[in-house]
């Protein structure tokens, strides 16, 4: 291919990225698999006469799958393109949540949370920066980017929705929607996958070795160090994640008050991420991940205060320092990791991280029922064991050249 050819080809394949549907698929996708069931698991309960503890222990196994099968969907993504693979992740998650809103016993629900584990750990981040990257790797920071802000408020939409469409259609009506939803998504999603690709070409980047022996002592540090810090950050972050309602009704006696209060932490988690993007470039993303890391136990002793303003104050603060350390957090492994082996160490970071991230939820609920100051106690230990990890990287120098001299 000439020159010109190939700065033609860049742009056409700028062009095709549709960064604004995967986005909007990332809304849908967090909202209704994952952050939905901060509501729906009391209803489910009660129909399965269980308690809500239960169906967080079963959306946790669930939650396993991703952990379990994210090197077999790597593989997918590499070999069927990232969009294909999307599109049948909504479809399972289409029909995991009409099995789940259908189901009459248990066991059939357990079932149905398993598909949706399947459909979700196929059709969230890591999948939707994957079809950025195949489709315009040169931009695919900027396409990332704008997805991350989608995804920042799924959350906060999906719990202003979900109370009042069941009110309207009820519980069973309510999975029936979301199950449409989903389905629309993955057709949608599909549609752009249409005549794509992915190359099979030879990948020199993918022939280099990547081994725990080969690594230098400073790597291993590093990947240990990371692997900890996102074990438990997202053990802490699902843990409160779908139990924030719950905290909240609990203090002020109030549904509709405890969901508008949980939901401010979704718009300033993009807060978050605008301002590390817009400031970040100036410090070490280490030192930003340690400072928003510090956010995080803050605003849950603020959280505790019997206070309306300190309430909204302590999500806000917990939004803005998960939205900074999400942008910060995902460069640093670079910091020690060329981009020839970048995908390989990510991958190893991802594994513990996805198992924190399926425990939440049931260490969560287990917690709650133990007393609410006891879920936040355990959840602030949590919270200063991932910045104990984020700290001792500044004493670790970055082996990556290209980021040694920005770091310092």
């Amino acid at each position: 291919m000439s020159r010109g050819d190939g700065a033609q080809g860049l742009t056409e394949d700028r062009n095709i990225v549709p960064v604004h549907t995967l986005g909007i698929s990332q809304i849908c996708a967090y909202g209704l698999l994952f952050y939905a069931f901060a509501q729906l698991k009391i209803p489910l309960a009660e129909k399965h006469a269980v308690s809500s503890s239960d169906i967080l222990a079963a959306i946790s196994v669930a939650m396993v799958l991703q952990a379990l099968l994210a090197p077999v969907i790597g593989r997918w993504v590499d070999r069927f393109g990232a969009l294909n693979v999307m599109r049948w992740g909504f479809f399972l998650g289409s029909a995991g949540m009409l099995i789940v809103g259908l189901s009459e016993h248990f066991f059939v629900l357990c079932s149905g949370l398993m598909i949706v584990g399947f459909g979700y750990a196929m059709c969230t981040y890591e999948i939707a920066f994957g079809a950025a990257v195949q489709l315009d790797e040169a931009g695919s920071r900027k396409h990332i980017s704008v997805i991350t802000f989608y995804g920042g408020v799924a959350s906060s939409i999906t719990w202003m929705a979900i109370g009042p469409l069941m009110l309207a259609v009820g519980l069973t009506g309510t999975f029936w929607v979301i199950s449409v939803i989903l389905l629309c998504c993955g057709i949608v999603v599909g549609s752009h996958a249409r005549g794509f690709q992915p190359s099979q070409g030879k990948n020199e980047k993918q022939s280099l070795p990547f081994s725990w022996r080969g690594l230098t002592r400073q790597e291993k540090q590093a990947l240990v160090a990371l692997a900890s810090t996102g074990c438990f950050e997202y053990l802490l972050f699902a843990s409160t994640t779908l139990m924030w309602i719950t905290w909240f009704e609990g203090q002020y006696h109030d549904p509709m008050l405890a969901i508008y209060l949980a939901s401010i932490y979704g718009p300033f988690q993009v807060v978050g991420r605008v301002i590390e993007m817009k400031f970040g470039h100036r410090f070490d993303a280490r030192v930003t991940a340690v400072v928003a890391s510090c956010l995080i136990p803050v605003a849950l002793m603020l959280v505790q205060i019997p206070s309306l303003a300190f309430a909204i104050l302590a999500m806000m603060i917990f939004g803005m320092g998960h939205g900074i350390l999400t942008v910060s957090f995902g460069f640093i492994t670079n910091l020690y990791f060329r981009a020839e082996v970048y995908g390989r160490a990510k991958g190893i970071i991802t594994a513990p991280k996805a198992i924190g991230a399926a425990l939440g939820p049931s260490l969560g609920g287990f917690l709650y029922a133990m007393g609410g100051h006891v879920l936040m106690l355990v959840m602030v230990a949590l919270a200063v064991m991932s910045a104990a990890a984020l700290v001792y990287l500044l004493w670790l120098r970055p082996t990556n050249e290209i980021h040694m001299r920005s770091s310092h």
